[in-house]
């Protein structure tokens, strides 16, 4: 069915806004450059509002596509972590001096969030294999133009023009495995594709289009093998914008592969003896979530560039979000069995309010340049700042998935996922992985720490930025001991209506 255009209402109000802040940043009055940043932060929660509550009132197939995850979730995801965004670049684009801000305010840069939080927001909610593209690039065009005019440097600008050619590649690739899909089904809206392969072995032509497509995808997410732009786009985009590409992009590339994966059903079609292309794209998965996973936090232990470190972090956490869609959905509806998706979308949240608060910190501690970026810039700042250095710890703690934090439920829930569904080998390398990843978040707690400042230190006067790192500093603790807000608003899945799929899988991936 078409989705009722009510139900794309904080969409709409999103480009709307997006428009209205580009067209404003036209303005030859600083004043009125300046009201974008207001424009972007109340489009985002104003959206915020309204997709809660109108998801209150979904109709049970409004999004039959969405069989494993709620498009409303999504949503509210996106404009939550859109909004903490805005807060966190507060005065953007700035000076590369510390404590003078840029007043030429440029509005375009709220214009292009907007865009690309739109996307996001509209990832969950297509139906479609062009929709789906075109969501992806709204996500990620206007990220390219965040990147390279964030900050006045030409590491930036470089970084901005690495960024956009690489994209292109993976772009190209993902489209072509969409033809592949298109040329084995004839069709490219979900639902009938999905129905096509309830009736039709997975081919080896359409093995190859959903392969191309995850490959293409894990550019959006920085998973193995396309990660490698990841360090250098990082380090070079300002901090907010760093922030806001270790969720939005990865946010995007989940949820499309989630998608993607739909399609088949989760089928790995798991026979005795039997090589299938659904066994061979699990392993392909399985290969891909281990190497991201390995490779991200080995090497992340070599980094002193704080931009570095977490560029590499989120490598290694993309790795553990694709466990849980190794480990697939609960399909047996077994009451001992933890949901894979479920888990990966939990740990998407988990992964997005820490990482933020983390980077918002930095950004708050502007150190020598735009923010603090060396492991240098941060000694002994505890003793300066015991605030902003025990928020950094907080959301640090829950990146390594200490007890206490969201974090440490959202790895459970990951590890849970493989154990119950077969994988208990996935369960241990997370584990590892966790352990590894510990080396080099605590090497910057110790750093605030333990060690004596080298220089004296300045900080950016912005009150929301402040705002933004008690926000998700104090969501970190309080989703420890209150999970169920995040699960719940998940839990409003869009089942077809006696459609096979709800009958077709009587166990765990399809196996007989």
């Amino acid at each position: 069915m078409e989705i009722p255009v009510q139900y794309l209402l904080p969409e709409i109000i999103l480009i709307v806004a997006a428009c209205a802040a580009t067209l404003m940043g036209l303005s030859r009055w600083d004043s009125v450059r300046k009201l974008t940043q207001c424009v972007a932060a109340t489009a985002t929660l104003l959206a915020l509002l309204v997709a809660y509550f109108t998801g209150l009132n979904y109709p049970s197939d409004a999004f039959a596509h969405a069989l494993y995850f709620s498009p409303n979730y999504i949503t509210l995801l996106a404009c939550a972590i859109g909004f903490l965004t805005v807060l966190a670049s507060w005065n953007m684009p700035s000076q590369n001096e510390p404590t003078v801000p840029d007043y030429h305010y440029r509005g375009e840069f709220f214009g292009m969030l907007l865009f690309s939080i739109a996307g996001v927001a509209m990832i969950g909610k297509v139906n479609d294999l062009l929709w789906m593209f075109l969501a992806l690039e709204l996500v990620s065009i206007p990220t390219y133009i965040l990147v390279a005019t964030g900050r006045s440097q030409i590491i930036a600008q470089e970084a901005g023009v690495k960024y956009f050619f690489l994209g292109a590649l993976a772009a190209a690739i993902f489209l072509f495995g969409f033809s592949y899909i298109y040329g084995t089904t004839g069709v490219t809206r979900f639902a009938a594709i999905h129905e096509y392969f309830l009736n039709h072995e997975l081919t080896p032509l359409a093995l190859i289009g959903l392969l191309a497509v995850i490959i293409g995808v894990c550019y959006k997410i920085a998973a193995v093998p396309m990660h490698f732009y990841t360090p250098d786009v990082y380090q070079g985009a300002a901090t907010p914008v760093t922030a806001y590409l270790a969720f939005a992009p990865k946010a995007a590339g989940m949820v499309a592969i989630i998608s993607t994966l739909t399609l088949i059903n989760f089928n790995w079609d798991l026979r005795p003896h039997i090589v299938t292309p659904g066994a061979m794209l699990l392993d392909v998965m399985t290969v891909i979530a281990v190497l991201t996973m390995s490779v991200g936090n080995v090497l992340a232990l070599l980094q002193r560039n704080i931009k570095r470190i977490f560029a590499y972090s989120s490598i290694a956490h993309s790795g553990y979000m694709l466990i849980g869609l190794v480990a697939g959905p609960n399909l047996a509806h077994s009451p001992s069995s933890i949901d894979g998706v479920d888990a990966t979308l939990f740990y998407l949240a988990s992964y997005a309010l820490m990482n933020l608060g983390a980077l918002a910190v930095l950004v708050y501690l502007q150190g020598k340049a735009d923010a603090a970026e060396d492991l240098d810039d941060l000694a002994g700042i505890a003793k300066e700042r015991p605030g902003a250095a025990l928020m950094f710890a907080i959301c640090l703690f829950s990146l390594i998935g200490m007890p206490l934090t969201v974090g440490f439920l959202g790895k459970l829930y990951i590890i849970q996922a493989a154990l119950t569904t077969g994988h208990p080998y996935l369960a241990v390398i997370v584990v590892i992985n966790a352990a590894v990843a510990a080396g080099y978040y605590l090497r910057i707690v110790a750093a605030m720490y333990l060690r004596d400042p080298l220089y004296p230190f300045s900080v950016r006067k912005a009150f929301p930025i402040r705002i933004t790192a008690i926000i998700c500093s104090a969501a970190v603790v309080a989703f420890f001991f209150a999970p169920s807000f995040l699960i719940r608003q998940n839990l409003a899945k869009s089942p077809i209506p006696d459609h096979p799929v709800i009958t077709a899988a009587a166990t765990p991936h399809g196996n007989p």
